[in-house]
């Protein structure tokens, strides 16, 4: 199974990036591609499909045999083998086709998946997880309904339609050509319809997608929803986004109403018409009582195969939403895991160089200079917005810098290998999130060695979590919860890095530690920030004056994008900040 997933990690690798704009075709290729579908059981689908319109080419002749009066063992025999016949080749194509749509369903979101974890941070901070998700559970199957319900199904339908033309005009060259006449009209009614769908689904696909990203948030926040009293005011939002998802799938069913009145029309015409020119054929003894039975059979599935055709097409403009949508992720940048020069870099200071950054137009950091010591400890502080916790990603290489560089002993880290950079930092988030599964799942999370009990044991030790463990009758093994609900904020806090020192790496980032903890909380963390103190580069967001206390390197984020650095004497001399904050004045 493990080489499975790297399969279907690595097929998405060559995929081009610089690619933007792409044609439907294009795209569809491109995917079926790299969703690497099952071409055997597509080929088996398509031979059943023929046979099945060589059935259907015959079964008319058949049935006009007992129109004329045929009930011979040989005839009924052949009318009962036929069907059966339709029957298999029926069941068989619908078992094909469940399998080629799951084989290439598991295969695509593998690959898209693993698309994803490989696109660049800055991609997540555009889209939203439940837009992800819906990409990922319901959009894949674009593919699937493009292969199947468009492709080979327009191909069979493309077979059949000529097939049943040639055998109509062995009756009557000009009947056929008379049928034919209707065609125009349905592909009209089928190209209007199918610009109108497309246009009505991509409007219904943008409501969906914003009451479903309402509700994610909404239900998420519900106590605090309620501690605000605010559930008339969210009942108002909640009737609106689901009254403007209505709104936009009533345009899709008065649409396929009318679709449908419409093309009920345009069936009855050509029905009308052939009995008129049967009566007529009749008349003048141009074609037999079995002969027209048997052309008015061929007719019927003549404009079976029309409508099927112009269903298709409008079916494949509300398809191509959801196909680009696909294509649009599999033609994202990727981060550039592989391509560089060096692959280690040395412990030592670390330094930015003139770094400039930016999320939008206006820099976050505007060439940013200063240092961490190695195996110090360093606080950054300063005003929000000032770009602290950008310095933190693009220390840990979520961001590069737009200008500048980041120097680690003298060497450029984005000249380093990306895997082999982030293995040697551990970047404890604020409200750091858990995942569902034990203490000891979260806290071996990531790590690529055996770990002994003792590790863990030290580890949790060292952030004071050793009373909490003994205490708790499932120990190790106690259940955290979705995003650790059934633990304090402190416990998350402490357990994350204990992880983080179970790691090893030489970099530790930990982004505003202490905050929202209690006060004994808060102790306990600092305390086990002093004890690392000489063992790991400790870079640390903060705004706790204890917590400031403990550094050894202090560095102020001015306004302006200016940087004051230095120990605490040197930095209370230069920064006001720094001394309104460790007077107890200062509001970051």
């Amino acid at each position: 199974m493990e080489d499975l997933r790297e399969a279907d990690v690595a097929t998405g690798d060559a995929l081009g990036a610089s690619v933007r704009q792409k044609g439907v075709w294009k795209r569809f290729f491109h995917t079926c591609r790299v969703a690497r579908l099952p071409y055997v059981w597509i080929g088996v689908f398509v031979v059943l499909t023929v046979l099945q319109g060589v059935l259907l080419v015959k079964i008319p002749q058949v049935n006009a045999n007992f129109f004329a009066g045929d009930v011979s063992p040989k005839s009924i025999a052949l009318f009962i083998g036929m069907e059966l016949v339709t029957t298999v080749l029926v069941q068989g194509m619908l078992f094909v086709n469940h399998v080629v749509r799951y084989r290439t369903n598991r295969n695509l979101r593998n690959v898209l998946w693993g698309k994803i974890l490989r696109l660049k941070p800055s991609y997540y901070d555009q889209v939203t997880a439940s837009t992800l998700i819906s990409r990922i559970t319901d959009d894949t199957d674009a593919i699937n309904e493009f292969v199947i319900d468009i492709v080979i199904e327009a191909g069979s339908q493309i077979y059949f339609f000529i097939v049943t033309i040639c055998a109509m005009s062995v009756i009557s060259i000009r009947a056929g050509l008379i049928l034919l006449a209707f065609t125009p009209l349905s592909v009209l009614v089928a190209f209007i319809t199918g610009r109108l769908s497309l246009k009505f689904e991509n409007a219904s696909k943008h409501r969906l997608s914003d009451m479903t990203e309402y509700l994610s948030e909404l239900v998420s926040c519900l106590p605090l929803l309620k501690a605000f009293n605010m559930q008339a005011y969210e009942t108002r939002r909640g009737r609106k986004v689901s009254e403007d998802y209505y709104k936009a799938r009533k345009k899709l069913i008065f649409l396929d109403a009318g679709k449908t009145a419409v093309g009920l029309l345009i069936g009855t015409l050509p029905e009308v018409v052939i009995i008129l020119l049967g009566i007529k054929m009749l008349k003048e003894s141009t074609v037999d009582a079995a002969g027209w039975y048997t052309f008015y059979l061929y007719a019927g599935t003549f404009i079976g195969f029309v409508n099927t055709l112009a269903g298709i097409w409008t079916r494949s403009k509300s398809i191509q939403g959801k196909l680009s949508k696909v294509s649009d992720i599999l033609y994202e940048d990727e981060e550039n895991v592989d391509a560089y020069v060096g692959s280690i870099v040395a412990d030592g200071d670390i330094m930015f160089d003139n770094v400039t950054f930016a999320y939008g137009e206006e820099p976050v950091l505007r060439n940013a200079s200063f240092t961490i010591p190695a195996k110090k400890v360093t606080a950054i502080i300063g005003y929000s917005g000032m770009g602290k916790t950008t310095a933190a990603k693009l220390l840990g290489r979520i961001y590069e810098p737009a200008e500048g560089r980041i120097l680690s002993c003298g060497a450029d880290i984005g000249s380093c290998n990306l895997q082999t950079w982030r293995e040697r930092i551990a970047y404890v988030m604020q409200d750091s999130p858990l995942l569902s599964g034990t203490i000891r799942d979260n806290l071996l999370y990531g790590l690529r060695r055996e770990v002994s009990d003792e590790e863990i044991e030290e580890a949790i030790r060292m952030v004071h979590l050793e009373q909490f463990i003994a205490e708790s009758p499932e120990g190790l093994d106690r259940e955290v919860g979705q995003f650790g609900e059934n633990l304090s904020g402190g416990q998350r806090q402490k357990i994350a890095i204990a992880s983080a020192i179970l790691t090893g790496s030489p970099i530790l980032i930990l982004d505003e530690p202490t905050a929202s903890l209690d006060i004994i909380s808060t102790d306990e963390i600092v305390n086990t920030i002093r004890s690392l103190k000489g063992k790991r580069t400790v870079f640390m967001i903060t705004h706790d004056r204890e917590a400031v206390r403990t550094a050894d390197h202090v560095i102020v984020a001015e306004e302006e994008k200016r940087f004051v650095e230095g120990d605490h004497h040197k930095v209370s001399l230069l920064s006001r900040f720094y001394q309104d904050l460790m007077e107890g004045g200062a509001n970051a």
